[in-house]
């Protein structure tokens, strides 16, 4: 059995809000970009599974319809599933948040989310899915997933002193920016045997076609 993490992070950044909204109602409510569809239309050709799960963000819900009409499936939404809260920002910024919460695992903004907080409803999910049998895709987010792999993975740095999550001496995932992420978590009778990544090239089968 394998369970899937998938991350779609080409959404449309190109946004001006005319009335002020908190940063946490605009992230949920970020669409894909063009880029981002063709994306998730190029996964849904790729992948298989007998269940689809996805956190309750637009950017992941894009991602798996994809997949859930190709294969004729639900889309199982549970918001454990969702990206972490960025919480009251003040005079800070995303990227300093992120930095302070690789080296702080309990670290967050007013009213945000930390990995450990993350990791523990994420781990509710996941646990129930272990018990599944058949192959499981999981449309979630970046954060979410290395939150959830805090539990899997061996931890280390970069020399940007950024958080890398490695399995086996293998990395699986970092903070470099990617079009999209995914992790291939291969189970044996409900045990982790192997963590993988997973590279996506679009550009292979256009340049084929």
């Amino acid at each position: 059995m394998n369970i899937y993490l998938v991350s779609n992070n080409l959404v449309l950044n190109d946004l001006s809000y005319e009335t002020e909204a908190p940063v946490d109602d605009k992230r949920v409510n970020r669409p894909l970009s063009i880029e981002g569809e063709k994306m998730a239309l190029y996964l849904a050709k790729k992948m298989d599974a007998s269940e689809i799960y996805s956190s309750a963000f637009a950017s992941a819900l894009g991602t798996a319809k994809y997949l859930a009409q190709k294969l004729n499936l639900v889309i199982n939404i549970d918001a454990c599933l969702n990206d972490l809260k960025i919480g009251a920002m003040g005079r800070h910024n995303i990227k300093m948040l992120r930095f302070m919460q690789d080296k702080n695992f309990d670290y967050k903004f007013a009213g945000g989310e930390s990995l450990n907080e993350a990791n523990r409803r994420i781990t509710i999910v996941f646990n129930k899915l272990l018990k599944k049998e058949n192959d499981i895709v999981i449309f979630t987010h970046k954060r979410a997933m290395m939150a959830l792999l805090l539990n899997y993975c061996e931890k280390g740095y970069n020399l940007d002193d950024r958080l890398i999550l490695s399995y086996q001496d293998e990395v699986v995932l970092d903070d470099s920016e990617n079009d999209v992420d995914l992790i291939k978590i291969t189970l044996d009778n409900g045990k982790i045997t192997n963590i993988k990544t997973i590279d996506v090239e679009m550009e292979e089968e256009n340049n084929a076609s």
